[in-house]
């Protein structure tokens, strides 16, 4: 499953925002399969909706409304129909990485990737979160990168949280596979400006910030970042502007709250995990942490990380007793369907025959 940092910078799913997980809504599925068109001729006359056009649009309105099995099987058909349509595989790549098996959304971004090396950058994006090879991962965000950087210096208007999305997403990776984070925090923080200034209301630079000043051992640093994360998605709320109104800067836009997901907030289900196992790392107290764990457990009382991580929180607090009642919650959780954050009982991950 692609991680949250790589998804804030693609249409599908955005990042720390909160998009519909697992899928993407007809609008942005209908941007992407316009671009289909770019070779649709080799497949002209084949009739009965079989056009290589066709194929695609039909493959991601599927998807859109969750029929995983019909929507992989029109975009496989597709690559089948014209086998050296960028466009085609590029479809197929995504759909596969968002709901299918990883391994093979790899093999079809590749390809994608050796068909159109400078056009769509999403490809990229997701090859950096799939890809084993923590190296060949942070190149491929980075190619990523610079086609949304290409974008924005094009005149694109959506390019802005997409960088911020990618400059993130690659923030991590560099930490990841850093031996020494010596040797990566000054491209790290030089990231996280960036991503920053690309996108001022987001709650995600300050949060990759807080784990950075983790690794660097200055964990004063990382809970005030930490703390000023939290103060933009807990004021961000869908329709209004929560708790802390007094941080607010500009008047904010309602557009912003108009989410997909069942949930209070304008940051995805994983963010907010993370957050809360940062904060039951950094902060003396407890109290943080375990409010923004029971409000995920209010959206969702199926993910069996949840519960763990709240019961490491109630047995810092003392609380034995109810610390036990959680940790057998998870572990029941865990056998009945592997139900972590980001698994199959975490976001209803769906396999490439849509079981």
């Amino acid at each position: 499953r692609v991680g949250t940092r790589a998804a804030a910078a693609m249409p599908p799913h955005g990042s720390a925002k909160k998009k519909k997980k697992g899928g993407r809504d007809g609008k942005d599925r209908g941007k992407r399969s316009g671009r289909g068109a770019r070779g649709a001729d080799h497949s002209r006359g084949v009739g009965g909706g079989s056009s290589l056009e066709n194929l695609i649009d039909s493959g991601n309105e599927h998807l859109a409304m969750d029929r995983v099995r019909e929507g992989l099987a029109d975009l496989r058909r597709a690559c089948a129909l014209v086998p050296d349509n960028a466009d085609a595989w590029d479809a197929y790549g995504t759909a596969l990485a968002e709901f299918g098996h990883p391994d093979d959304a790899v093999k079809v971004l590749k390809r994608a990737a050796q068909l159109s090396p400078d056009l769509g950058y999403e490809k990229f994006m997701y090859l950096g979160q799939l890809l084993d090879d923590g190296e060949a991962a942070a190149t491929c965000t980075r190619r990523g990168l610079a086609l949304i950087e290409y974008q924005a210096a094009h005149g694109d208007e959506d390019a802005a949280e997409r960088m911020c999305g990618a400059c993130c997403a690659l923030a991590e990776q560099l930490m990841g596979v850093a031996e020494d984070i010596d040797d990566v925090s000054d491209e790290c923080d030089q990231l996280l400006r960036r991503a920053a200034e690309a996108d001022r209301r987001s709650a995600e630079p300050l949060q990759v910030l807080a784990s950075l000043r983790v690794l660097q051992g200055r964990s004063d640093e990382a809970l005030e970042a930490l703390r000023q994360s939290m103060a933009i998605w807990r004021r961000d709320r869908k329709g209004g502007k929560g708790d802390d109104d007094d941080t607010a800067g500009d008047e904010i836009d309602e557009e912003r709250f108009a989410t997909e997901h069942e949930g209070e907030y304008d940051v995805s289900f994983e963010f907010r995990f993370e957050c809360a196992k940062l904060l039951l790392e950094l902060d003396e107290s407890t109290d943080a942490a375990m409010d923004v764990l029971e409000e995920l457990l209010e959206e969702r009382d199926d993910v069996a990380d949840v519960w763990h991580l709240l019961a490491l929180a109630n047995h810092g607090c003392c609380e034995f007793d109810r610390a036990l009642e959680m940790l057998h919650r998870a572990e029941s959780l865990y056998g009945i369907r592997g139900g972590g954050v980001g698994g199959p009982g975490g976001d209803g991950e769906t396999d490439t025959d849509g079981n």
